[in-house]
């Protein structure tokens, strides 16, 4: 066994002992490390044991959670919108089976839906403060962080595969998952106290340098949509540090990307979305046929065709030339997120999408609101530094997903889980007490006092 699959094993071990016997936060947040670290993808862990590193962590870290003291006044996990519409995606999902088109697929996405569902119920039941928030968040930029540096350190000519983990392997997803990142770095660079600022500053060359190598039209337009976000919704007593860091972070951007593929191919999207389809790249054109080819799907499968649906009925509608594989197998996955919903899922996964979204939309309209109203004296800098990175990486995940199907992507759950808290944290008009942070062991904590 090499050196780092034995320092692995050891941390692993003493993350599973303070998920255990010191609070499950523990466990949620080796969860969010292991999304990153990917031990089976790694050289390191070809010695290790053959175990569902998360999947174990997961079990250990819901069996604790129900040892943690619920808040008083918290609106219950199952009350929120993102769980009532995960739950009705997973259940119709589960329906779908009876009449999915690829059957062993579909079957995996209904699976993989009911774990995001406990996997929102964990974020929301144990990321409750402000500093648990931060904390989580923290992780998530150390994973991104990680994923930079593999990058860094891969060799590689034309665009970045392979480098993340299940689910972020290709360039599209780790550019998305990388803009995440980027953003929440910002803004843990613009409101954290002492080490915390400045491992953000550190982290944010290596995931803006993955980004350019990931050469993904889309993740740079997610990553600047995420950008615009973060500039509405900046605090006001932090607005003219955060024009002084926009600025150098431009410029960082700016020595990163020398590479002139990285900008031809970013121009080529002015190519790619022309006024006439002779002056369309392929690439253009195959994601129109497409989208036509989708619409007809939907009137033949109201109800939707499954999961993978419609690369299994992309021959039928799409001309031979905009369809990709080896003979007898040419296939056209969807390349945008809500059609995917849409034929996949029928009329009733494109609503509960759509659901997702407008919920996401007021959820940030009502908790900016809410922060204006604060005075200078009750404002707590910290806590509202947060709706700027949440709102932001999730339109990161919107915008990218206009390009790229990423209806499975386990990010957006994330931050769906982390709004909802902020939410819940806004709305209960409560501030959450140390007692309520305080680690569970084997022995009650002693009350704390009120300030």
């Amino acid at each position: 066994m090499s050196l780092t699959g034995a320092l692995f094993l050891l941390s692993f071990a003493v993350a599973l002992w303070f998920t255990l016997f010191r609070h499950a936060s523990y466990g949620l947040y080796t969860y969010v490390a292991l999304f990153y670290l990917s031990p089976q993808a790694r050289w390191w862990g070809e010695s290790l044991p053959d175990l569902r590193w998360s999947l174990f962590i997961g079990v250990a870290t819901l069996l604790a959670s129900w040892r943690v003291p619920p808040v008083p006044g918290r609106t219950p996990w199952l009350s929120t919108s993102p769980a009532k519409a995960m739950l009705l995606f997973a259940v119709w999902l589960w329906i779908q089976n009876f009449w999915a088109l690829d059957p062993a697929a579909h079957l995996d996405a209904s699976f993989l839906f009911t774990k995001y569902l406990l996997l929102y119920y964990l974020i929301y039941r144990l990321v409750v403060t402000p500093e648990d928030q931060w904390r989580f968040l923290l992780v998530h930029v150390a994973g991104c962080a990680y994923f930079g540096y593999l990058a860094f350190i891969t060799p590689s000519s034309g665009r970045l595969e392979g480098v993340g983990g299940a689910g972020v392997n290709e360039a599209n997803a780790f550019a998305m998952q990388m803009s995440t990142g980027v953003v929440v770095a910002a803004m843990l660079a613009l409101s954290a106290p002492g080490w915390r600022r400045w491992f953000a500053i550190a982290t944010l060359p290596f995931m803006l340098n993955g980004i350019i190598h990931s050469g993904s039209r889309g993740g740079f337009l997610a990553l600047i949509a995420g950008g615009m976000v973060l500039w509405y919704l900046k605090p006001h007593a932090s607005r003219r540090l955060f024009y002084v860091f926009a600025v150098l972070g431009v410029m960082l951007f700016g020595v990163l990307a020398r590479d002139p593929e990285f900008w031809e191919r970013m121009q080529s999207m002015e190519t790619a979305v022309g006024s006439h389809r002779d002056e369309m790249d392929d690439s253009a054109l195959s994601r129109i046929a497409l989208v036509n080819a989708q619409w007809q799907m939907v009137r033949e499968y109201p109800l939707g065709a499954g999961h993978r649906g419609t690369a299994v009925l992309s021959p039928r509608y799409i001309e031979d030339r905009f369809l990709a594989g080896p003979e007898g197998e040419r296939r056209r996955a969807s390349h945008n997120t809500f059609m995917t919903a849409l034929v996949e899922q029928g009329i009733p996964g494109a609503l509960i999408y759509a659901w997702w979204w407008l919920w996401t939309l007021r959820t940030v309209v009502r908790v900016r609101r809410g922060d204006a109203r604060e005075s200078k004296e009750t404002e707590d800098p910290r806590r509202v530094a947060l709706l700027p990175a949440i709102a932001a990486a999730l339109a990161v995940v919107f915008i990218a997903g206009m390009f790229v199907d990423y209806i499975k992507a386990e990010v957006q759950i994330w931050f769906w889980a982390l709004l909802a808290s902020l939410w819940a944290l806004r709305s209960s008009g409560q501030p959450a007490t140390a007692s309520q942070r305080r680690p569970a062991g084997p022995a009650p904590a002693p009350a704390v006092r009120r300030a």
